[in-house]
Order: structure tokens, then sequence, then C-alpha cells
């Protein structure tokens, strides 16, 4: 029977090189679950902390709807709010349409969720054709006689 001449140092550093070697495994198996779970947020929702609240924003009214149906909504089945809801589920962008202008909508999507098809007024800053977003309401009853 052959003896074997290993010290114990050697064992400590087969140990120690198993732990560090499970231990990362462990730290990108994690890593990777993280990411597949907030990979499913929209990336809009950091860009209401973009808006600055200081700057003046102007007025703007239009009708929220999405980047792929624009004013006509190719869904005759569905309203306009449930089909531009389904398009940016879809992977489609908030947009408002004022007349042949389109703006790309930044801010919080919840709050354009909920305004959805519909005209609305808002305040916001425009920078090239995105507009950032401090605030939505539906207009006046007034305001909707005039349009």
């Amino acid at each position: 029977m052959k003896q074997h001449d290993r010290s114990w140092l050697s064992l400590l550093v087969f140990f120690a090189g198993t732990v560090l070697a499970l231990s990362l495994v462990f730290a990108a198996v994690l890593a990777g679950f993280t990411v597949a779970i907030a990979g499913g947020e929209p990336p809009q929702v950091s860009e209401v902390q973009n808006v600055d609240r200081t700057v003046p924003g102007r007025a703007f009214s239009g009708i929220i709807t999405d980047a792929r149906c624009g004013p006509r909504h190719a869904d005759s089945e569905r309203s306009a709010s449930e089909c531009t809801r389904m398009c940016v589920r879809n992977g489609s962008r908030y947009v408002m349409v004022d007349g042949d202008r389109n703006y790309e909508l930044a801010g919080n999507p919840t709050l354009f969720d909920r305004f959805a098809g519909e005209r609305v007024s808002l305040i916001g800053v425009l920078d090239g054709d995105t507009l950032r977003v401090s605030s939505v309401r539906l207009p006046a009853a007034s305001e909707r006689e005039q349009q």
C-alpha cells in the first residue's frame, strides 16, 4: 500500500480553492436570477426622475396613443384605450398626437396608461421630439367643446 505524501498546507489550499470556486458559481447564478427578475421592468420608469420640476413646462394638448397605431387604431374590436395599452404592452411606446405632430412621451408610464386613448392637456418640456411630461389631466368641459 502506497502512502500519499500530502501536507496539511496542500489540503488547506485545495479546500480554499473549492470554496472559492463554489462561491463564484453561486454569485453568478444569483446575479443571473436578479437580472432576469429586473429585466421585466420597463425602462420608462427611470425617465420620471429626468423631469426637472423647477423648469417651467409648456402646455400641450392632444391624444395619448402609441407609436405603432398613432391616432387611427387598426383593431376595430377594441377601443382606442384598449388598443393603445395592448400595443404598449407589446413593445410600442406612448406618444401624444396633436394634429400632424407626434411627440414621444417620457415620464410616468402608469399615468400615460391611465389616460391612454384620451384627449388630454399636459404640462411638459419639449426636447427634440420627446416631451418630458410632469403632469397630465383631462381638459375642462369648455376646452373640449372648443376642439
